[in-house]
């Protein structure tokens, strides 16, 4: 299996720049230990004092992305795994900005919160018969042609979005490959947040 990992660094480098950081066994901890988020040597800002770079800090690990409600009919499965993918998420404000006489800068007022910007990219495997992943790449389009938004479950998106947010997916982008397996292929997809709303008339 080393052979896979291998092949999976190396075509997403090739493709997206980077390399996924893989991350070693977990070390036992106390139950009453202190939480931890960030690794053990810490670069500190002279001027702040504030933490600069941790060990894993800018390193992208493979992070596995699990889409839920999906018609079984349809996909064969109520649930859609992607194991081998890394997740962004982006977030911005509409702030109205009001420049003052005899004032520096400006002030500002929160106009609203924009929707959180979700980045998907990793790639599709046929573990099975190791051939062009085709049956892998039909199921990502059926999830890009759909008309609705989705649940998704991922350790990085529950931080953000709450159980009643659903994600739409705006773009899927499958870049093109120059050697390497057949039967790996690279992808990337762009979804944004969607809150459900209850609109209630006035009588």
């Amino acid at each position: 299996m080393s052979w896979m990992i291998k092949d999976l660094g190396d075509l997403y480098r090739y493709t997206f720049g980077t390399r996924p950081y893989v991350v070693g066994e977990a070390e036992t901890m106390p139950p009453d230990a202190p939480i931890v988020l960030q690794g053990n040597k810490v670069e500190i800002s002279q001027l702040s004092g504030s933490a600069l770079t941790a060990n894993y800090l800018g390193k992208e690990i493979w992070l596995p992305v699990r889409f839920l409600g999906l018609d079984a009919a349809e996909f064969g499965a109520a649930e859609l795994l992607l194991p081998y993918a890394v997740v962004k998420v982006s977030s911005s404000k509409t702030i109205v900005r009001t420049p003052l006489a005899e004032r520096k800068g400006t002030v500002k007022e929160l106009f609203s919160a924009d929707d959180y910007k979700i980045m998907i990219k990793g790639v599709v495997i046929d573990e099975i018969n190791l051939v062009w992943p085709e049956r892998e790449l039909t199921i990502l389009k059926k999830l890009d042609d759909l008309n609705t938004a989705i649940q998704i479950d991922n350790a990085l998106t529950n931080i953000f979005l709450d159980q009643d947010t659903r994600v739409v997916i705006t773009a899927l982008e499958l870049p093109e490959v120059e050697g390497g397996r057949n039967h790996i292929r690279p992808f990337s997809m762009t979804l944004e947040s969607d809150s459900i709303f209850t609109l209630q008339a006035n009588v």
